[in-house]
């Protein structure tokens, strides 16, 4: 039978070379295929994406495959690769038998279409998606403790900073920070936020992203002035946090030993 394999990890971490990575996974399902007999067609790998989506880019042109005839059996290393949550694993199989392709877990030896497997899939279904929310509970208390000390604890990077693994703060990032400079000094002077949008694109600034600007993300700089300020929030604590300040109050905008003067007004 022609089959396909499925690997799938959760952070950047695992794609290296741990017990859970890519090549573990890669070799399992290698050794199991040869010891069944399956003719290995293809692979699909997601790298650093949670099995608590459906989102991912190569389980999505797996289905699309699956439904042209391409292969018979999806192996996977184990069905916590599939899925970390049992609605999504059961949409899974459903969807892959409709073509008549069936999943395969080289660790859990519960396939086939009757009562017992079929019990035995959803229960190995239902603790991964318990073992997925403790870890989201553990790493979602460690991350308060973080954040109540006023470390960058996760989560998007306001403009005119960046995360880096490892450092337990914003960093400055001096070019970014350029346009929150220019887009509070042009709020201060009365502009409103397409105005400043389009006189930032004017000077040749762009967003994180290297876009242009919008009225959104002028807005969205403005609504972090007091992370600007010095201030941290995360899960609903607010503390002095340990970023570089770009705004203070009484109307001095500075980094990098630059200052600019404005005006501490709110802004639009």
């Amino acid at each position: 039978m022609r089959a396909t394999g499925y690997l799938r990890v959760s952070t950047d971490a695992q794609a290296g070379e741990d017990r859970f990575g890519l090549e573990s996974q890669t070799e399992a399902i290698r050794n199991f295929a040869k010891g069944q007999g399956y003719d290995l067609v293809s692979w699909y790998t997601d790298a650093g994406v949670s099995g608590g989506t459906l989102e991912r880019p190569e389980l999505q042109r797996l289905l699309e495959d699956s439904r042209t005839g391409q292969f018979e059996v999806v192996l996977v290393a184990k069905m916590d690769r599939v899925a970390r949550d049992l609605m999504a694993q059961l949409w899974l199989e459903k969807e892959l038998l409709r073509s008549d392709v069936e999943i395969v877990s080289v660790a859990e030896p519960f396939r086939g279409q009757d009562a017992t497997n079929r019990l035995f899939r959803q229960i190995i279904g239902a603790f991964a998606e318990f073992e997925k929310a403790r870890i989201a509970d553990r790493m979602s208390g460690g991350r308060k403790v973080k954040a109540s000390q006023g470390k960058y604890a996760g989560g998007g990077t306001p403009l005119g900073y960046k995360a880096q693994r490892g450092v337990g703060k914003y960093l400055l990032d001096p070019d970014k920070a350029v346009a929150v400079k220019r887009t509070f000094e042009m709020a201060d002077e009365g502009l409103n936020l397409q105005e400043i949008a389009d006189r930032l694109n004017q000077e040749g600034l762009s967003t994180a992203h290297g876009d242009t600007f919008h009225r959104t993300q002028v807005r969205r700089i403005l609504l972090h002035k007091d992370v600007y300020l010095g201030t941290y929030s995360y899960g609903g604590l607010s503390v002095a946090g340990e970023q570089p300040r770009l705004l203070v109050v009484g109307g001095v905008l500075t980094f990098e030993e630059r200052p600019w003067s404005i005006e501490a007004n709110e802004h639009p």
